[in-house]
């Protein structure tokens, strides 16, 4: 029987682990972050899908053009480290499948995630149904897919549910939950490394 992937995350918060997964991703993340705010000029509300220990919610929080940035987790150890951290910090224990936040947001953003549901196709319908204001845009980073031979293993090495997909499936899921301007990129490709897989989209630009 395979682990829940919340809970395999959450014991890793307990032991510190929430931390080297923040700095190994981090050089991916700040691309696609200036990806979607280097240049931009209208202010925004930003939540974070699956924010672990709330390190992406806390760096666009100072961004000035930011109003609010919130993060959701289904991890109660990665919720709990993030609140500690940040104690006046917005973080919701939850599943992202059901919750809804009070006010949409216009960027959404997800890091290492959706392949852990075993229908990402619900989970992103969900999102942009409920999450995203119009002219909003969903921008996620994936390092199990297609592509990158290195991942293959992943879901039996931890023993949880991985969904494997390859760069279209990806971008056919962002389309099919009513998504505009869907492509895809690649960040931190090298001799050693794939690259993090990058798929965008927007809601009714």
């Amino acid at each position: 029987m395979q682990n829940k992937a919340t809970d395999l995350f959450s014991s890793w918060a307990k032991k510190g682990k929430d931390e080297g997964m923040a700095e190994a991703h981090s050089p991916a993340v700040n691309k696609i972050l200036d990806r979607i705010l280097v240049g931009r000029e209208s202010d925004f509300d930003f939540i974070d899908a699956g924010c672990g220990n709330g390190w992406v919610v806390r760096k666009v929080n100072s961004n000035p053009l930011c109003k609010k940035a919130c993060g959701v987790d289904g991890a109660q150890s990665m919720i709990e480290n993030a609140r500690a951290i940040d104690p006046a910090g917005e973080y919701h224990l939850a599943d992202l499948l059901t919750w809804k936040p009070k006010n949409k947001a216009e960027i959404i953003f997800s890091m290492e995630v959706f392949y852990y549901f075993e229908n990402p196709d619900i989970l992103t319908k969900h999102i942009v149904d409920n999450w995203m204001k119009d002219g909003g845009t969903l921008i996620i980073g994936l390092d199990h897919y297609i592509g990158n031979p290195d991942s293959y293993s992943w879901s039996e090495d931890l023993n949880v549910h991985m969904t494997l997909k390859n760069e279209q499936d990806w971008i056919q899921i962002f389309e099919n939950a009513g998504l505009s301007n869907c492509e895809s990129f690649k960040v931190n490709v090298s001799d050693k490394f794939a690259g993090t897989l990058v798929i965008k989209g927007d809601l009714n630009p």
